[in-house]
């Protein structure tokens, strides 16, 4: 019989059920697991569920019953890939199940940042509007989305469903991809040409070596000083001093930023010693988290679950791909 390990159950909410694995299995959730807990709480696991807990060589070696590592997150940069495979572990992800919640929460940043809705909010806090002597404020310029020009940068299914978000409300789509890739609504520009184009740019790459600062002093000096830059990718993709920099130096107008390097961040993390300013957003990693992601997420790893040990595996990753 197998067993089943989910080292950390609290990177979903509570609220989320995990459907029945149909293999006869044992199952034991732990809360969260540090990182000196990993092996004891995998030491006789067949199957190792988690999401953010990193999977190291040294653990493998230590735990020779873990068959098959299912990742709760489409991203799985914390397994060591060529250790599984080296000892025939496969390795699964859960793929394409925030595409609705991730595209809403860009669209909604942008909305934020473009049409100044916290400044203005502040305002009303603040008693601004109260002892105006005009109906309304004009403190700040608001600007449409329509006319306007996204630039994505990662075309996968989260960035072509915020494409189409972005093109539903009028704006002109240009897009950044490793490959040549067609779109009945938006231009394939290269990296360079985009990030002097877009009047906001919304980051939907993984994060990898040749991603790793992808956006740093260089590029923030290139874009339009009215640019507004949304990452909700990955911390390490964005250079976090140097987007303090371009924000304190006015390089650019605007961020929101749902990934942050480390997390959760530490009180002196750079980013959030700007979190107070109006043209700043800064969301605990929560693009993902709407309940029917959360829900669909489940699914889809109790269906690779199901399918491991059914001997029919899906959504396999990296090195252990073969479907």
């Amino acid at each position: 019989m197998s067993h089943i390990v989910f080292l950390d159950r609290n990177s979903l909410s509570r609220t989320t059920l995990i459907p029945e694995i149909a293999s006869p299995h044992s199952w034991q959730d732990y809360a969260s697991t540090r990182p000196d807990e990993v092996i004891e709480h995998c030491k006789n696991a067949t199957v190792v569920v988690l999401s953010k807990v990193p999977i190291t060589d040294q653990v493998l070696a230590a735990c020779p019953a873990i068959r098959h590592i299912a990742v709760a997150a489409t991203g799985f940069n914390i397994v060591d890939l060529n250790a599984c495979r080296r000892r025939g572990i496969s390795v699964s992800n859960v793929p394409s199940y925030a595409s609705t919640s991730v595209s809403e929460h860009v669209i909604n940043m942008a909305l934020s940042l473009r049409r100044e809705l916290i400044q203005y909010r502040q305002q009303v806090i603040d008693g601004a509007w109260q002892t105006s002597a005009g109906f309304c404020l004009f403190d700040k310029p608001v600007n449409d989305l329509a006319g306007s020009t996204m630039g994505i940068i990662g075309f996968g299914e989260i960035g072509q469903a915020t494409a189409r978000l972005a093109h539903a409300l009028g704006m002109k789509i240009v897009f950044s991809a490793r490959r040549p890739m067609r779109s009945g609504f938006a231009k394939q520009l290269d990296f360079a040409e985009l990030i002097t184009t877009a009047d906001i740019i919304s980051l939907h790459c993984s994060l990898n070596d040749s991603t790793r600062n992808l956006i740093s002093s260089g590029e923030l000096n290139d874009m339009q000083k009215h640019a507004i830059l949304i990452n909700t990718a990955r911390g390490g993709i964005v250079d976090e001093p140097a987007l303090v920099n371009a924000l304190q130096t006015r390089q650019i107008a605007g961020i929101g930023i749902d990934t942050l390097l480390e997390e959760p961040p530490k009180d002196d993390s750079p980013l959030l010693q700007i979190a107070g300013l109006t043209n700043v957003i800064i969301t605990p990693h929560s693009a993902w988290l709407s309940q029917q992601a959360m829900q669909k997420l489940a699914d889809i790893l109790a269906d690779n679950i199901n399918g491991f040990l059914s001997g029919k595996p899906q959504n396999l990753v990296g090195l252990n791909k073969t479907n």
